[in-house]
């Protein structure tokens, strides 16, 4: 089978042919193809982990930004949150630009906007220069997931080979929080802070160069699109975001008020013209064909819910605040659950091409949701080494689940539209992160932050907040069971399948 690509999705040796030469050719040819999907794999998973390598080197910059410009807790929560909510401005444009202009022109783009963001950051003189070179990274980073997740759907049009391949998707979480709290710790106690945007710099020069070597220079498409819809969709999950953003800071200091009432006309607003535009457009670009499948909704709604909460980040926060621990401390500790979570990422996508992406991602869930209730045991007087524990326990099912379930909603997508499910795939998680993630992370933060004197009504209060992040994390991934549960059964509903293809 061939892929949009050019190459066959099982490269063979010209079997059968008596020639030697015509069979060492064959050999030499595969060999190529191998290359080939080599590249394009590696592109595609640079470009991918662009967002996480700024996003977990963000986390390690936290203290000393915040010590740099004096921010206050729900400042530095509205700095880690930033990016989520500039991607959503043009997750839906990054998707229809892909389809009209193609896959390296557009990843071109996006690695420039996100080593630009990266350089802003690296100099900002204050706060306000600091969250624009936040957004823009931000920006970057989703053009580059958008395009990552596409070239890679397309590379494994094969159902099998693309469950192993997501399966190794998931695993660009733990490996990048591996290697990059090793690498910003050192980078910041032996320079500063700023220095660590050189690496987001590296890998925006390193995506473009490997995107110019093996992607096609002609877009896949060359259908012309109006890209009012996408726009507007993506000023409408904007406004939405900035409107619980908001709210939060109104909330704690009372101002804000009137800036969270505009948002929220503007997300309000812009919803309704893409309805409109919908309806009464012949050929819109804004392209929802994965999500009518019979099941999409549930599995966007899972996306949503997931990425709300971070047991990984509450753990570090319970590290930093409760135990005193140093970066490096604290990067050496966590090495041991992210290569469980490594280990879960990769049986994750074996057992989806055997099981179903939909099933292994259900009972991945459900397990990571009962685990996650191990903060419980965590005391005041716990050791260190406790909450590290649970996360180790916890993080086999947690990685386990993310390629299945973002393997089960690209499955939805159509031949030709897949970058437009990457778009929508990418709008639940980034809308989770800067709605769920923003609200709860903040009222963890509030308690951990809340008072940092070593004494043991303060350690009591942290326990306290670290058991609340359990609550979040069980209720959020009992609650994508559910959700897959639906989807699963969804699916097999004869009625609604033949409503899907009608």
């Amino acid at each position: 089978m061939a892929t949009p690509y050019g190459f066959e999705s099982h490269p063979g040796h010209f079997e059968g042919l008596d020639d030697g030469r015509a069979i060492l050719a064959g050999q030499i040819q595969s060999a190529g193809m191998t290359r080939g999907y080599r590249l394009r794999i590696t592109t595609a998973f640079l470009a991918i982990s662009a967002g996480l390598v700024s996003y977990t080197g963000l986390e390690f910059m936290l203290e000393a930004v915040q010590k740099d410009f004096s921010m206050s807790a729900d400042e530095t929560m509205v700095l880690a949150q930033v990016s989520s909510g500039a991607c959503l401005l043009v997750v839906f444009l990054v998707g229809t630009l892909a389809d009209r202009f193609g896959d390296r022109r557009l990843l071109n783009v996006a690695c420039s906007l996100f080593g630009a963001g990266a350089l802003i950051v690296g100099v900002a003189p204050g706060p306000t220069e600091l969250l624009i070179g936040q957004a823009i990274a931000g920006i970057g980073s989703i053009g580059m997931s958008i395009v990552g997740l596409s070239i890679l759907a397309k590379t494994f049009p094969d159902p099998t080979h693309r469950s192993k391949a997501f399966g190794l998707f998931a695993v660009i979480a733990p490996v990048v929080a591996i290697v990059m709290p090793c690498m910003s710790t050192t980078v910041i106690d032996r320079l500063n802070w700023r220095w660590v945007t050189v690496m987001w710099i590296a890998v925006s020069v390193a995506a473009v160069t490997l995107a110019r070597r093996c992607l096609p220079a002609r877009p896949d498409v060359t259908r012309r699109a109006e890209l009012l819809t996408p726009t507007l969709a993506g000023v409408a999950l904007s406004g939405i975001a900035l409107t619980f953003s908001f709210l939060r800071a109104h909330a704690s200091t009372g101002d804000h008020g009137f800036k969270a009432v505009l948002s929220a006309s503007i997300g309000v607003l812009a919803l309704i013209a893409v309805v409109v535009m919908m309806r009464r457009m012949r050929e819109p670009s804004l392209d929802f064909r994965a999500v009518r499948q019979p099941g999409a909704l549930p599995i966007v709604l899972a996306l949503f819910v997931v990425n709300g909460v971070n047991l990984f980040f509450f753990t570090y926060l319970m590290l930093q605040y409760r135990y005193h621990q140093s970066l490096l401390e604290t990067a050496a500790i966590l090495v041991l659950p992210q290569l469980t979570a490594t280990a879960g990422a990769l049986l994750g996508g074996r057992l989806s091409a055997r099981w179903g992406s939909a099933r292994v991602a259900t009972g991945a869930f459900a397990a990571a949701a009962v685990l996650s209730l191990g903060v419980m045991f965590a005391a005041a007087e716990s050791s260190a080494w406790l909450p590290v524990i649970v996360l180790t326990v916890a993080a086999f099912p947690i990685a386990g689940a993310v390629g299945p379930l973002t393997h089960a909603f690209m499955d939805l997508a159509p031949a030709d539209g897949n970058a437009a499910a990457s778009s929508v795939r990418n709008s639940a998680v980034n809308l989770g992160i800067a709605i769920g993630g923003l609200l709860v992370g903040a009222v963890v933060f509030d308690d951990l932050d809340a008072d940092t004197e070593r004494t043991l009504v303060a350690y009591q209060q942290q326990v306290d907040a670290f058991h609340l992040a359990g609550v979040f994390c069980f209720c959020a991934y009992l609650g994508a069971a559910l959700l897959l549960i639906l989807h699963q059964r969804r699916r097999r509903s004869p009625s609604l399948t033949l409503q899907a293809k009608s």
